[in-house]
């Protein structure tokens, strides 16, 4: 389906909400109304505040060293496909849609190019290792821009 196919299923108040050149949100806008009948904006208006404002409370954000965070990355992803990551991918393999928001999640493009013969193992785990620190990039440039009068936290002072 294509962006401006999107566009005309979305209501006024949602799309005034959402950037709609970012094809992400307004297929994510879309995906809320069609499964659920009721448009984001509508979800968003249903959603409490927050139980503690944070005035009342210390807003903390953690920072990890990416020396720190590097090894365990890696170790996500070996730790991801020995109880059956590989497994699952297979069985998904006839349904496999790279357009689709499920099938961009970190991991599955990389072990589906294993499980199809593109890519070894090592290749895998490397790409995935890559779009995980990538992925840790944005959030550490994220947390910079939102939380900048926020308490850092550093981890990955203990070691484990």
């Amino acid at each position: 389906m294509s962006l401006a196919q999107l566009l005309q299923e979305l209501d006024a108040k949602t799309a005034a909400r959402i950037a709609l050149a970012t094809r992400p949100r307004v297929q994510r806008a879309w995906e809320v109304l069609r499964s659920t009948g009721r448009s984001l904006a509508d979800w968003q208006d249903d959603t409490p505040p927050p139980a503690l404002p944070i005035t009342d409370c210390t807003a903390m954000v953690m920072h990890s060293p990416k020396e720190w965070l590097e090894p365990r990355i890696r170790q996500r992803f070996d730790i991801m496909v020995t109880p059956g990551a590989l497994e699952e991918v297979e069985a998904m393999r006839p349904h496999y849609d790279p357009s689709l928001s499920s099938c961009k999640a970190i991991g599955v493009p990389e072990l589906m190019g294993y499980v199809s013969g593109l890519l070894t193992l090592d290749q895998a785990r490397e790409q995935a290792s890559i779009a995980t620190r990538r992925y840790a990039k944005r959030q550490r440039s994220w947390f910079r821009s939102r939380m900048k009068d926020w308490v850092t936290i550093q981890s990955g002072a203990v070691s484990q």
